[in-house]
């Protein structure tokens, strides 16, 4: 069933829906607006069809960011009738992440694909005038989190209602599929594996999509209430917009897969905003050691102010960052009986940290500031794997990365690492972000430092060049 619904038949329509329709996403029969790259892991799936609801927002006009064709304009749009399960969403910040321009320039060239769509031209993407691409994705908005007030609200939403301030995160927690199920809802399917139905229209009448099904580079979004989580807090909108992505997806993965311990010694390589928050969730749970590897002068500063104990330029010490690593991480003592991690002479892969983040990704334009070692990003992750102790963990947070990584066979097999795929560092995004905010609001997580410019919408462009420039941290876009 398609088209609009008058008022009268909203309940016998949503209650004919099917429990698969709502978990994919409820799209349109044979409609696929937000991308999935050829080199996505799960390809994306057609949803059934879904019956949308009139409400008084249908029609609305409002301004995005739509990227179509390789070129990234604000637009004016009319919002279309919404789905059962889906809020309007009037934005209030919204903060943009390297992703969104991780996707090939001057460094590396483009990957095949990519979740987040073509880049503008000034960003390395398809100049003016040049054909699409085979396969182009649809028009959408771009962005994938933000925060704002909620304006409306379908029939089978439950857990939200006008009037909320909600942060829309990049990652969905439905807590019924698969994946939630197995107690991984950064893995949620109604994110990976979903197709999402256009939640707009150009003047034109052409259908306008929304990047990952948010779009948060707009004055409204629609989304599931699955991506919603309501706040109840006097946190500034430009803070609370951190926790939709990467101040969340850093001080997640110390707590919430990982589970650094007290006294341990943790390694984090990395100190943009991920890497930052990290840093601080590893203070919370009192590691004896924070060891910090980044390239840039001004995020190692910024690094020791939030809790680092040591930060080391990998630049300045090529080569021998691992062995530097192991050197502080050897512990007081080579006595095994006393405690000790080896005899001497022994085997040095004995030492090493308890935990290793890696939260470094692809570097694809050049920055104004340091260069890192290896912009493809495969060199920090081979470090973290070698940075690591017997036995010790190891996180992986970067994306977009060139190549593929390999470790020696014998320590992969034998020596036992755990390794973490960390999708927002295990993030479970219903149940940690409230908990995010309690800590925030008691100062034991600071977002304020992680925020060093901010934009209005019409100047998103320049906050995405801010990020390729890395001469902060975080910008920050806001809604008047």
């Amino acid at each position: 069933m398609t088209g609009t619904l008058a008022t009268e038949t909203i309940e016998e329509a949503a209650a004919a829906l099917s429990r698969r329709a709502l978990l994919l996403g409820a799209a349109t029969a044979g409609t696929l607006l937000v991308l999935a790259g050829a080199d996505a892991a799960v390809p994306a799936q057609t949803a059934p069809a879904v019956p949308r609801v009139t409400t008084r927002n249908a029609g609305r006009r409002f301004r995005a960011y739509v990227q179509s064709a390789g070129q990234s304009n604000l637009e004016t749009l009319r919002l279309l009738p919404i789905q059962p399960r889906q809020v309007v969403i009037r934005t209030e910040a919204y903060a943009p992440c390297y992703t969104q321009v991780s996707q090939g320039g001057d460094l590396l060239p483009p990957l095949t694909g990519g979740i987040f769509g073509t880049l503008p031209p000034e960003l390395g993407g398809p100049l003016p005038g040049s054909a699409p691409p085979a396969n182009a994705p649809s028009p959408n908005i771009e962005g994938h989190l933000g925060v704002g007030i909620v304006e409306e609200v379908g029939p089978q939403v439950q857990r939200l209602q006008p009037g909320d301030r909600v942060i829309v995160g990049v990652t969905s927690h439905c807590g019924n599929c698969y994946m939630c199920l197995q107690d991984r809802p950064d893995q949620c399917l109604m994110t990976f594996g979903a197709a999402f139905a256009p939640i707009a229209e150009r003047l034109d009448g052409t259908p306008i999509g929304a990047a990952l099904g948010i779009g948060g580079a707009s004055e409204l979004m629609v989304t599931d209430e699955e991506y919603c989580v309501p706040v109840f807090s006097s946190l500034s909108p430009a803070e609370l917009s951190l926790l939709g992505d990467t101040a969340a997806t850093g001080f997640a993965a110390p707590l919430s897969l990982m589970h650094v311990q007290a006294g341990s010694d943790v390694v984090i390589l990395g100190a943009g905003a991920i890497g930052l928050a990290a840093i601080q969730a590893a203070k919370l749970v009192g590691a004896a050691q924070i060891i910090v590897s980044e390239p840039v002068s001004h995020r190692r500063e910024r690094a020791l102010k939030l809790g680092a104990t040591t930060v080391l330029d990998p630049n300045a010490l090529g080569n021998g960052l691992v062995e530097r690593v192991h050197e502080l991480t050897k512990g007081p003592t080579e006595r095994v009986f006393a405690g000790g991690r080896r005899s001497n002479p022994g085997p040095r892969e004995n030492r090493g940290a308890d935990f290793v983040i890696e939260a470094v990704g692809v570097c694809t334009r050049r920055p104004k500031v340091e260069m890192p070692p290896d912009p493809s990003g495969i060199l920090p992750m081979q470090q973290a794997f070698e940075m690591a102790r017997r036995a010790g963990s190891v996180m992986f947070l970067g994306f977009g990365m060139h190549g593929n990584v390999s470790f020696n066979a014998n320590r992969f097999a034998n020596q036992g690492r755990i390794l973490y795929s960390g999708q927002q560092g295990g993030l479970a995004f219903k149940r940690d972000i409230p908990r995010f905010i309690k800590l925030v609001e008691a100062g034991k997580l600071d977002l304020k430092s992680l925020i060093t410019a901010t934009f209005t919408l019409e100047q998103y462009g320049d906050a995405l060049q801010y990020l390729v420039d890395r001469t902060g941290v975080c910008p920050v876009v806001q809604f008047a």
